[in-house]
Formats: structure tokens, C-alpha cells, sequence
């Protein structure tokens, strides 16, 4: 007999099964139920999303023909949904298998140990060393040679997967701690496992120009963030922004006088917004995954104190 489908909606750990029950002929005596399994899954998706409160929709797909059992779900986030699926042994009691945006997960499987750490491993550590504004550029691959995919501020938590050695420097692969959990590489230099220090700020040798970056945060159960500035004439300000392709984006700059400007870049470095005054609020669609870049620029002849507000759907 074909394995009946039993679709259940999680909140809290608490599950409603909507359909028929699924026949206990169709699994081993010492089975555990399918609602165990949907549960379990569940859980552990919340463990890896990390969102405690988060719903999820769950569906059993049946025994597989090595006997293995198949559990797919979607998790509602507050920014957007993930779709995860988990694969247990023949008696319904071992989570053999997480899968979650496009890879193994199994570091998070219960009993693993991994309850906060990425497929493969690795330790939480911190970005240390980088002084005033500047930032550490994260890489596609371990050395200089490979192109810029992001950067991270001091103070910054990582996940260090695993580090090598290429030619005198040695490189780690690291994973950020954000819903978007982008990889990349970076100098082990600056990743100590500790609290993080500040270093004092490199005063400019002339008040005029440079660039400095900020990765933007939001609070946990929030979609959106204000921070303040102030810029000297010439000098811009990059806002680091990790979203998806298809979430709405607004950015809002308030700011007294003129002179202040500010663009959008997409992850691959192109405009999608070209610069236009403070005044001009951006709301729109994305259309690339990872990191945005909003520039926020000071081309006025004396220094500029400013308010910008993002928001993400």
C-alpha cells in the first residue's frame, strides 16, 4: 500500500496533522511515528535557522526504496521562507540526513553536537586586528589573487570551517553568521577565539575623502535598522547588506543642507541604484542575492551629519 501523505503546520514545537493517518503497516512495529519524525525535523530546522518561534509547513513523502524515509518542509522566517528536507533511517528513529540551502547540513543532526555550527564543522571565532573603519575583505578563494565577495568589520563572529597554508600567509574558509550564511576566505591573522578589540581610529591625514564600510544588523524579529553619520567633505560611506533576490529594499536618507548623495550596488558590483540626492527615497524589488552595498556619499564643501533607515520584506 502507498504511503499516505501527512502535511503538518508547526509553532512552537506544536504541531496540528491536517489528512489521513498515515497506516502503521507501512512501517516497521518498532517504528517511530510519523509525527515524531515531521517534529523532529521541524526542530532541527529551527536549530539551524536559529528561530525558536519560527512556523513550518511539513510534508512526510514516504519509504524510499532502501527503506529510508523522506521529510520535507518550508520554514517561515521573518524575512522570507526556506524550503529543508530530512531523511531518517528504516525504523523512523535516526535522522540520518539535513538538507538546507543547497547542502548537507548533518553537523546539525540531533546528537551531533552541531547546534550552531555549519556542515563540516568549525568553531565560532572573531574578526580581530582591523583598525578604525577599515575592514577585512573576504575572498572567493585563500589568497589576494581571488576577487572580493564581502568584508567584515572588528568585532565581527564567524564560523572558521578550515585553513591552509599559501605561501608565507595562511587562510581560513570561513561562514558569516547571518540568515544568508555567505562562505568566503579570509587572512587567519585576524580571527582570534576571544572578545574582540576595538583598535583605536588611524586619524586622516586630512580630514578630506577616503571610504570606510559597515555591515548593517538587524535586531533579532526585526526587518529594519537606522543608524547615523557624519561625513567630511569628499568622504563616502559604504552600508553592508545581506538579502535575497526578490525581497523588497527600501533605503531612506535624511540629512540637513545639501551635498549628499548616495547609490546602490548588487552583490556583483553593478548599479542597482545610480546615485541620486539624500532627498530621493529607493523601494524595489531585488534581483541578486548577498551582499548590497548602499554608498552614501558627502559632495558638499563642509561636513554633513546624516540619518539612513533600511527596511527588507
Amino acid at each position: 500500500m502507498a504511503p499516505t501523505l501527512i502535511i503538518a503546520r508547526f509553532a512552537r514545537r506544536a504541531f496540528l496533522v491536517v489528512g489521513a493517518m498515515l497506516s502503521t503497516q507501512s512501517l516497521p512495529a518498532n517504528a517511530q511515528s510519523v509525527p515524531s519524525m515531521l517534529d523532529g525535523c521541524a526542530s532541527v530546522a529551527q536549530n539551524y535557522f536559529r528561530d525558536e518561534e519560527a512556523r513550518s509547513d511539513m510534508q512526510y513523502s514516504g519509504q524510499r526504496t532502501d527503506g529510508t524515509h523522506a521529510v520535507n518542509g518550508r520554514i517561515y522566517l521573518e524575512t522570507r521562507f526556506e524550503d529543508f528536507a530530512c531523511s531518517y533511517d528504516r525504523f523512523g528513529k535516526t535522522m540520518s540526513q539535513f538538507f538546507a540551502e543547497g547542502r548537507i547540513r548533518n553537523a546539525f543532526l540531533p546528537g551531533s553536537g552541531g547546534s550552531g555550527q555549519s556542515g563540516g564543522g568549525g568553531s565560532t571565532v572573531q574578526v580581530t586586528g582591523i583598525r578604525g573603519t577599515d575592514v577585512l575583505n573576504v575572498r572567493g578563494g585563500p589568497g589576494t589573487d581571488f576577487r572580493i565577495i564581502g568584508a567584515l568589520a572588528n568585532g565581527d563572529n564567524v564560523r572558521k570551517i578550515g585553513c591552509q597554508n599559501v605561501g608565507s600567509s595562511r587562510w581560513c574558509q570561513i561562514e558569516m553568521m547571518t540568515d544568508m550564511r555567505e562562505r568566503g576566505w579570509v587572512n587567519a591573522r585576524y580571527l582570534t577565539e576571544g572578545v574582540a578589540v576595538q583598535l583605536p581610529e588611524t586619524p586622516p591625514s586630512s580630514g578630506i575623502g577616503g571610504t570606510s564600510s559597515v555591515r548593517v544588523r538587524f535586531a533579532s524579529g526585526t526587518n529594519s535598522a537606522q543608524l547615523n553619520g557624519t561625513l567630511a567633505p569628499g568622504e563616502s560611506r559604504r552600508y553592508v547588506i545581506g538579502a535575497r533576490n526578490l525581497q523588497d529594499f527600501s533605503v531612506n536618507v535624511s540629512a540637513v543642507g545639501s551635498g549628499l548623495f548616495y547609490q546602490i550596488f548588487n552583490p556583483d558590483r553593478s548599479f542597482l541604484l545610480d546615485q541620486v540626492p539624500a532627498s530621493q527615497g529607493y523601494r524595489g524589488q531585488l534581483w541578486q542575492s548577498g551582499d548590497h552595498n548602499v554608498e552614501v556619499i558627502n559632495r558638499g564643501n563642509r561636513a554633513r551629519s546624516y540619518k539612513v533607515s533600511f527596511s527588507i520584506r
